[in-house]
This record gives C-alpha cells, structure tokens and sequence, in this order.
C-alpha cells in the first residue's frame, strides 16, 4: 500500500509542476511570414512569447530585400518582449527575408528568419501555405509528461487489481 501512495503521489507531481519554456519563440510579426502585402510598412515589429534582455546592439534585424541589400535603418529597439527597427523605402518587388537575433530573458540566443513578399496587387493566401518552423522541445515535453502520467494510472490499476486479488486469495 505504501508503494501505491508513492507511486500516485509521484504521478501527480509530475502532472502538476509547471513546464519551463526554456527557449524565447517569436509570436508574432508585422509584416506576417508568407504574406503579400502592397506596401512597404515604416518598421518590422516582432514580438516573442516573453521578455526579451535589451542588449543594445545585441538583439538584431536585418530586413533584407530581393537584391540582398538590408533595409534596416538606425538601431533595433528592445521593449519587453517586442523587438522593432525602421525601415528605409525601397520601389523593389519580391521577397523580404527578416533575420533576427535576440537574447531571451534567461540569456538563450534566438536566431531565425521568415519572408514575406512586396507586390503590386496583394494576394491572398491560406493559413495552410504560411511556412512553419519546426516544432519546439516545449511540445515534446507536454507529450513526455503525459505519457508518463498515463502510465502511472495503468500501473496504479494493476497494482490495485493484483492487491485485490490477494486480499481474495488470502481469504479463502
């Protein structure tokens, strides 16, 4: 019996105690990954699911055009978990690639990059042709986690079945 209680009472804390992100991911940007989009705006906006270190000239974006020239202009500006820099004009069509490189708060350096495309006429296009990432080790963990839980309740129903079973035995 004292085996059981610390068996489910491990199973539960595993099931309970919060997940540590470990790693910054990128949220959301203005302009989107794989959009179209007609003009130009005035600055990329990025923004990560937490606090970013402001490192002055450590956290970078580069906004490169279709000729390969950086349109980034002045500084990249750090504010919480937002990441900004000014853009300089350009008649250029195409595809934009953004790299950035930021310092999470718990100092892990996030590199990565998306596109998006500079048009005369904005296309539309579905949620299904936007470009992911691959998925992070959060994911696997949640999943680890699980299964791990879920074996902890079968173990936990076999090992009351076998007791039970005793008890039956030893009666008779």
């Amino acid at each position: 019996m004292k085996k059981l209680l610390v068996l489910f009472t491990v199973a539960v804390l595993s099931c309970t105690i919060p997940t540590a992100n470990a790693h910054s991911e990128l949220v959301s940007s203005n302009p989107s990954a794989s959009t179209y989009i007609e003009v130009l705006p005035e600055q990329i906006e990025l923004e990560f699911n937490e606090e970013l270190l402001n490192l002055g000239s450590g956290n970078s974006v580069s906004i490169m055009s279709p000729n390969g020239e950086d349109l980034g202009m002045g500084e990249t500006s750090t504010d919480g978990a937002r990441v900004t820099r000014l853009l300089n004009t350009t008649s250029e069509l195409g595809s934009f690639e953004v790299k950035y490189r930021v310092a999470s708060a718990d100092g892990h350096i996030l590199n990565g990059s998306f596109t998006f495309n500079l048009t005369e006429a904005a296309v539309v296009t579905s949620e299904n042709e936007k470009t992911t990432e691959a998925e992070s080790g959060s994911n696997l963990l949640v999943n680890s986690v699980i299964g791990i839980f879920a074996f902890g309740v079968l173990l936990l129903i076999e090992l009351a079945r076998r007791s039970r079973k005793r008890r039956i035995t030893s009666a008779d």
